[in-house]
């Protein structure tokens, strides 16, 4: 995703001026299996291998083991998967059993962000889809999806779809620095609770 990120980031601090034509957007477990397919089946073959051999002794733990991956498998898939619909002059997003709809007189921006962490010294990329949109209070507000199982093509064209102005948008600016600050007061605030907790255990 990251040569795409690299395509599109001039968007992000863009305001949508124009939406081209209807667009299906389908975040769909297929598209991650057909690309991953290989190391998926291997990777499972020797999980599922060492599961056996770790617990062959004890059946019932093997069997509660095995559950637990299923479980993981379709908690991963469930958060992962979501259909963008965008007809009618607004945007439908279903996603987790509910429905969004976004009329596009409302819609802001649309684009890929990149937020970098690390797992020990390696930097890994997370990549997600923004959609910024004004909600009815009146806030901008931010829906964040996931890129795990969309297609990089089907991503490209519907980022294009929205034709962005040219000139970085105020509005957009001070929505993303809006959402950046509650972001880092939610940090603070939950630094804080475990503060607390770990100061009440040691009193």
């Amino acid at each position: 995703m990251n040569e795409l990120y690299e395509k599109h980031k001039y968007r992000k601090f863009s305001e949508i001026e124009e939406v081209e034509k209807n667009i299906v957007l389908k975040s769909q477990v297929k598209n991650f299996i057909n690309k991953y397919k290989r190391i998926l089946l291997i990777v499972i073959l020797i999980i599922l291998i060492l599961t056996v051999i770790t617990f062959q002794s004890t059946p019932k733990t093997l069997l509660l083991v095995i559950c637990m991956y299923i479980l993981m498998l379709f908690s991963i898939i469930y958060f992962n998967t979501y259909t963008i619909i965008c007809k009618n002059n607004k945007m439908t997003i279903k996603m987790n059993m509910q429905e969004i709809q976004i009329e596009y007189c409302n819609l802001k921006n649309v684009y890929i962000e990149n937020k970098k962490s690390r797992i020990f010294f390696k930097k890994i990329n997370n990549y997600s889809l923004i959609i910024l949109y004004k909600a009815p209070n009146g806030n901008i507000s931010t829906i964040q999806l996931p890129l795990m199982f969309l297609n990089k093509n089907d991503l490209n064209r519907f980022l294009k779809n929205f034709i962005v102005k040219t000139k970085k948008s105020n509005n957009v600016i001070k929505a993303q620095k809006y959402q950046l600050k509650r972001l880092l007061i939610k940090i603070a605030l939950f630094i804080i609770i475990w503060l607390i907790i770990i100061i009440t255990l040691i009193i």
